[in-house]
């Protein structure tokens, strides 16, 4: 392709040239034959031919007498030959030149394209279970060079959600395993000695197993959903709705433990936000769930408005110990239950602050811990929605 563009414009060059050089020959013949007494020796311009092989019929040198002097007029076939020598010498530059461009661009392109070659077979060598191997960078800031970091932050951020992956289905696997693990020890030793067996005590353990079993897997199809769902899209059945109704029928149709007493924060005016109903219920009611198994005498749920009434807060505070320091970094992540969380009466699986943290990202909103406070301070960040939108 280089060579047939570089070939036209050099072949235009050079027949360009070799009309110029025909014309000065058919000049020079004139003024050699334009004398009264020189014979009719007239060279047309169509006797001379840009084709270097032309070969017209050789005629002998004419002479014609000038001035008392005998001058000898060339032939034509003379003159071809020199244009022949002409456009040959021209048609040797233009291929050269042709072939020199040819192969330079060959050169340049393939060290400009052997970075991209070793991208491309270190890519295809990657693996599910090579995602910690990464593209070669080339030295300079071209762009093939920030193609490369393009794609080792990309494998980066693979590699970090496949991690996650594993971790999940790992810890999954764990908590999914333990109540099957006692509802089925509960049912062999009932088996095992039926005349000794308090069968409504083990229909009672077996139906809490099972209710827990239910629970996690409910929770885990969540997860599942919510992690198939990009913040672009934004959660299913997305309207706008009014915090204020929302808190308030959730804590209305909560039964709060007797030990606890509830304390409500919630203004009169409406607090709009754009979401799922259901979705950011669910975030309320874990925040809650959390308070309660934690909190010694007092929750509080705050709603407010933010800085500049551009964003809605919703606060849910306990009483409770807190979050230890050395946990506050991972309250969030996946499966994370504090030690004394851990037991099968009160302990949750580790899903509810988790399944908050990703329902409120989704609503582009956040969810904090407030560690500068006694007990567990959680505070929801989100979007407020015109006033003039609610229907």
């Amino acid at each position: 392709m280089v060579a047939c563009v570089a070939l036209v414009p050099l072949t235009a060059c050079a027949v360009t040239v070799g009309i110029t050089v025909r014309s000065g020959l058919l000049e020079e013949a004139r003024q050699k034959t334009s004398s009264p007494s020189s014979p009719d020796t007239h060279l047309e311009a169509a006797t001379l031919s840009l084709l270097p092989w032309s070969d017209p019929q050789a005629s002998p040198p004419v002479r014609s007498p000038s001035g008392g002097r005998t001058q000898v007029v060339p032939s034509p076939a003379v003159h071809q030959a020199r244009l022949n020598t002409v456009m040959w010498s021209l048609s040797g530059s233009a291929l050269g030149l042709t072939l020199l461009i040819a192969g330079s661009t060959w050169l340049a392109a393939g060290r400009l394209l052997r970075p991209i070659e070793a991208i491309r077979s270190r890519f295809a060598d990657l693996g599910a279970h090579h995602l910690d191997r990464r593209v070669p960078v080339p030295r300079g800031g071209n762009e093939i060079a920030r193609l490369a970091t393009t794609v080792n932050d990309t494998l980066g951020r693979l590699e970090a959600a496949v991690d996650q992956q594993r971790s999940f289905v790992a810890d999954a696997s764990h908590e999914l395993r333990t109540p099957l693990a006692a509802l089925h020890m509960e049912l062999e030793l009932a088996l095992r000695q039926p005349e000794n067996t308090n069968w409504r005590q083990v229909v009672t353990d077996a139906l809490g197993d099972t209710l827990r079993l239910q629970h996690l897997t409910t929770e885990l199809l969540l997860l599942a959903r919510l992690d198939a769902v990009t913040g672009d899209v934004g959660p299913p059945g997305s309207r706008v709705i009014d915090m204020a109704d929302l808190v308030r029928e959730e804590l209305g149709r909560r039964r709060t433990p007797s030990r606890l007493t509830l304390v409500p924060h919630i203004g009169q005016e409406p607090f709009l936000v754009h979401g799922s109903r259901g979705l950011l219920a669910r975030v309320l009611g874990n925040l809650l769930d959390n308070a309660e198994r934690h909190a010694t005498t007092t929750v509080i749920v705050r709603l407010g408005q933010g800085l500049g009434r551009h964003t809605l807060t919703l606060e849910v505070q306990d009483d409770g110990p807190g979050v230890p320091p050395e946990h506050q970094a991972r309250i969030f992540e996946r499966f994370t239950r504090l030690d004394d969380a851990r037991a099968r009466d009160t302990g949750g699986a580790g899903l509810g602050l988790a399944i908050a943290h990703r329902i409120t990202a989704l609503h582009h909103g956040t969810l904090t811990l407030n560690p500068k406070v006694s007990g567990a301070h959680f505070t929801v960040r989100l979007p407020a929605a015109p006033d003039d939108a609610y229907p």
